[in-house]
């Protein structure tokens, strides 16, 4: 065992005590004020780790924005972590998934994710400066209150903040396997709507043009996009249209999810949704793409470079992919490494029995730590 990797196991309890403290602020991403308590919480956190600063970002309608810094003025590109603290469990779920441990886990909502993702990183930080070893570099911080909800307000924040960095860490949890996520697919949600005309559907169906039937064509069509062997996936989710049992619908309007593991996949089929036409003659069609990531795709050597680090300390890693987004989708489309999925090893994310395997704790930190000191 590294002295890295005995010093983080031997601060395994704080780092459960102070986990407990994050779950206990439940923080739904639609409850601003609540999310607020938390983000006031973890500014005093990056106090008392003597960040040289606490930026808070004030927003309208979700959680504020932190951005902590530590070493302004050392040479050298910055280290950025990403880190979201919002959850997708509503308030009130601590009473009925009250927070235990049991068979080396630890359940609580939000705790997988990602709040055990903080505790990882900030323990890192601790360490290394209890231990006389922070390194001499820029590190900074970011705390984002609504990536659960797809990042709609944070992104160009992410995005600005991201600008100039060397590496950025992504604390999300690893995959069930306890994999590091060094790809990940995008996601584009589009609203597909279709226009026809409405008319008596006893006394004059000839002179309507259907929407329903205009759509289900349309659904036919978009399913033939999917490309599953290459990681595209196209799903009509949601559908809602017409008015009444007798008169013939005017109008579809659906909800239209698309998953690619390229961004030549996303741009060719954004184009072909842009592009569908109408069947019947007289209906309108069209489908308009709302928020979206861009696929996070794999750099060669990134993950052998950390996997050299984490072996110096006694950590084994393995590199693995999401079919899910994050916040990294952002950062790595803009050409910076990005490693993520760096956050606790466990299961149940977003359900009941959401929970992190507490002995990865101090192995994340061991390989957060040798990062920040050995990353060139």
């Amino acid at each position: 065992m590294s002295e890295l990797l005995e010093y983080f196991s031997g601060q395994q309890d704080a780092m459960i005590a102070r986990l407990t403290e994050m779950v206990e602020f439940e923080s739904f991403t639609a409850d601003k004020a609540m999310v607020d308590k938390q983000v006031d919480f973890i500014a005093e956190q990056f106090e008392a780790l003597n960040a040289d600063s606490v930026t808070r970002m004030p927003q309208d309608e979700v959680g504020d924005f932190l951005l902590a810094k530590w070493n302004e003025n050392a040479d050298g590109k910055p280290i950025l972590f990403l880190v979201h603290v919002d959850t997708v469990h509503p308030i009130g779920t601590l009473e009925t998934f009250p927070i235990r441990q049991e068979d080396g886990k630890y359940y609580g909502p939000g705790a997988f994710d990602m709040k055990a993702g903080f505790i990882i990183a900030t323990e890192a930080i601790r360490g290394l400066q209890a231990l006389d070893k922070f390194p001499n570099r820029p590190i900074h911080f970011l705390i984002t209150t609504e990536e659960e909800i797809g990042s709609p307000v944070s992104q160009a924040v992410i995005e600005e903040t991201a600008k100039g960095c060397e590496l950025v860490l992504v604390l999300e949890p690893a995959t069930p396997e306890g994999e590091i996520k060094t790809s990940r697919k995008g996601g584009g949600k589009y609203t597909l709507v279709v226009e026809g005309r409405p008319s008596h559907a006893g006394v004059a169906p000839q002179l309507g043009i259907n929407a329903i039937i205009e759509f289900a064509q349309q659904a036919l069509e978009i399913n033939k996009l999917n490309d599953l062997k290459n990681g595209t996936s196209v799903s009509v989710t949601m559908v809602e249209g017409g008015t009444a049992g007798n008169v013939i619908p005017a109008r579809v309007q659906a909800h239209v999810d698309t998953r690619t593991a390229t961004v030549q996949a996303m741009n060719d089929l954004h184009d072909a949704l842009s592009n569908l036409y109408p069947k019947i003659p007289g209906a309108k069609v069209s489908c308009v793409r709302g928020h979206s990531r861009p696929p996070m795709e794999r750099v060669d050597g990134l993950f052998d470079k950390t996997d050299a680090i984490a072996k110096q300390y006694g950590v084994t890693i393995y590199e693995g992919f999401s079919g899910g987004g994050s916040d990294g989708n952002f950062t790595a489309a803009m050409g910076i490494p990005t490693l993520d999925g760096l956050g606790a090893h466990g299961d149940g994310a977003h359900t009941l029995e959401e929970h992190v395997i507490i002995s990865s704790l101090p192995r994340q930190a061991t390989l957060i730590a040798g990062i920040l000191m050995d990353w060139e």
